[in-house]
């Protein structure tokens, strides 16, 4: 009992210190490790839960992500500045998924990010004309649109972040940014 109630009381400290210290200091994948870790103790059976909807899909995601990787690659082409764009797969631990369900009170087939992209482009204009070549190709969701170039975080964060509904109509989140950008944000 007293061991279970330190546990807790050092998992609650790492959740209100140490991961934010973590992601002050830049060092991302300690920070989601931590939070998945103290998340897990403080709430295993909703941890539980969400790791499951999350492993049920993992196959099924990992194939989709390498189309959606392989359509996006094709439909940047289109556009010469475009072509060559770097454009990965972005996982979201299971503290964020949690966080995020709890933050806009949505269950976990609502949270847009699960399935996410990243596109990694030369300069500001290609970060819109890139956005121009995914809302054309997919209907982007109301709402679910965010100009952090125009109107930075308070961090100085810059990026543009659009969800889209993607061919088998489930929602599909997309980040662009220069490099730049994404340097400063890792």
């Amino acid at each position: 009992p007293a061991a279970c109630v330190e546990r807790e009381a050092m998992a609650r400290e790492t959740l209100a210190v140490y991961a934010p210290l973590a992601n002050r200091l830049g060092v991302w994948q300690l920070k989601w490790e931590l939070e998945d870790l103290s998340f897990r103790f403080l709430e295993p059976e909703l941890y539980k839960h969400i790791a499951r909807l999350l492993d049920e899909k993992r196959g099924e995601r990992e194939g989709f992500m390498e189309r959606v990787i392989g359509r996006l690659r094709s439909e940047l082409a289109t556009i010469p500045e475009l072509a060559g764009v770097e454009v990965v797969g972005r996982p979201k631990h299971i503290y964020s998924i949690y966080k995020k369900m709890q933050k806009k009170d949505k269950a976990f087939d609502m949270v847009r990010d699960v399935r996410a992209v990243r596109l990694i482009v030369p300069d500001v204009p290609s970060c819109y004309a890139a956005l121009g070549v995914i809302h054309t190709t997919w209907r982007p969701i109301p709402g679910e649109f965010d100009d952090y170039i125009a109107a930075p975080k308070d961090n100085f964060y810059q990026s543009l972040h659009t969800a889209v509904i993607y061919d088998d109509k489930r929602p599909v989140e997309v980040q662009i940014r220069t490099h730049e950008m994404h340097l400063n944000a890792e």
